[in-house]
């Protein structure tokens, strides 16, 4: 089968990134064999800085609390590592990706930490009230992805972020899932600490992430242990190294070129199309995925989507027999696997779950074809 045979449904793993963003990058490089190295030297000096400028403003958030990596995992390891959490209960959304809770049971030292559910209600949403009665002063954070990356839910993070809670309590957010298909606005969040990867909605470059740590927090942090010197200072009275206290401590040190590039004109492209028209797309797409799925006899794992992504439970076929259809039909989606959200006892424990997750180059004729292969 030629690659363009391929119907690509899988932008909630990687986003398919634009033809215009590749055409950038290869422009780039032509420039940059043509002149280097001064190119290489003076992009070194700016390119990072102006990518954090634009990402900090499109978040919301000042430019020195924002910080970049190399992946979602990785920053939220730092964070949390940086936090005292030892001996004291933690809040946790039961879509938590798995990744985030295996770091929570490592990090933090002795005592262990109590991990305890965000209450939900009935349909899956987040319990405000009884929420508002699980905070206590021994609660040491609250931990909840924006959107869940196997049913596609969208938290209201908002208001949990309004709920009273003690200041040495960080809301953290995991928007890996939302950044590029939903308003991001760490203000209206109310969080303290946000991660997200630019290799999903985004349709930026793999291996970037980025780290917003609000000023309270970055305060109540212990400085990392082995920081990168893109997190230093230099005190020249005394000739020593010191933590910057502000989220760019986190920065690593080497951050790629080209992936700043290709971030920048990822950016560029999704503020041309704008958020609301890639948000009407996409619901029409997904609600078409949950209306075909219906009249199959199959059950979506929501009442109606609430994001980009459109999850389908097969109850009576094998995870690898649906992964082999799809394949044969030119279709990419995902086959999910619930021991990426351990936490979920709302996901079936038999049959295949299948993500259908589209973005702006896909069309009506797409979704009827990831349904047909699945009929």
């Amino acid at each position: 089968m030629q690659p363009s045979d391929l119907c690509y449904l899988n932008n909630a793993s990687v986003g398919l990134q634009s033809p215009a963003v590749s055409a950038r990058l290869r422009d780039w490089l032509e420039a940059e064999m043509a002149v280097y190295p001064r190119q290489r030297l003076e992009s070194a000096i700016w390119d990072l800085q102006a990518t954090r400028t634009r990402l900090a403003g499109w978040i919301g958030a000042p430019e020195p609390q924002v910080a970049f990596g190399a992946s979602t995992s990785q920053l939220m390891g730092q964070v949390m590592g940086s936090l005292d959490l030892a001996g004291r209960r933690l809040l946790v959304a039961p879509g938590e990706w798995a990744s985030n809770i295996v770091m929570l049971r490592r990090l933090g030292g002795e005592p262990p930490r109590h991990i305890e559910l965000l209450a939900t209600d009935a349909d899956g949403r987040f319990d405000m009230a009884a929420i508002a009665n699980q905070i206590g002063e021994d609660v040491a954070a609250i931990l909840t992805p924006l959107v869940t990356s196997i049913e596609g839910r969208r938290y209201d993070v908002e208001a949990l972020g309004n709920l009273p809670r003690p200041s040495h309590c960080p809301l953290i957010v995991d928007a890996a899932q939302g950044l590029g298909q939903t308003e991001v606005d760490v203000r209206r969040l109310g969080c303290d600490v946000l991660v997200a990867t630019t290799r999903k909605w985004l349709r930026g470059p793999r291996g970037m992430a980025l780290l917003y740590v609000s000023q309270p927090a970055v305060a109540m942090m212990h400085p990392n242990p082995a920081p990168e010197l893109a997190g230093l200072r230099l005190d020249r009275e005394t000739q020593r190294f010191l933590d910057l206290p502000q989220a760019r401590r986190f920065d690593a040190s080497d951050v790629s070129i080209m992936n700043q590039v290709a971030l920048t004109a990822a950016i560029n492209e999704l503020q041309q199309i704008t958020l609301e028209a890639l948000r009407e797309h996409l619901t029409t797409l997904t609600e078409r995925v949950y209306e075909l799925a219906r009249e199959r006899g199959f059950r979506p794992l929501l009442q109606r989507p609430e994001s980009g992504i459109a999850t389908i439970h097969l109850p009576d076929a094998a995870p690898l027999q649906i992964h082999q259809k799809l394949d044969a039909a030119g279709i990419v989606a995902k086959v999910c696997d619930t021991a990426a959200e351990p936490l979920n006892v709302r996901l079936p424990t038999a049959g295949a779950l299948v993500r259908i997750s589209p973005h702006w180059h896909n069309t009506k004729e797409d979704i009827d074809r990831a349904m047909a292969a699945l009929r």
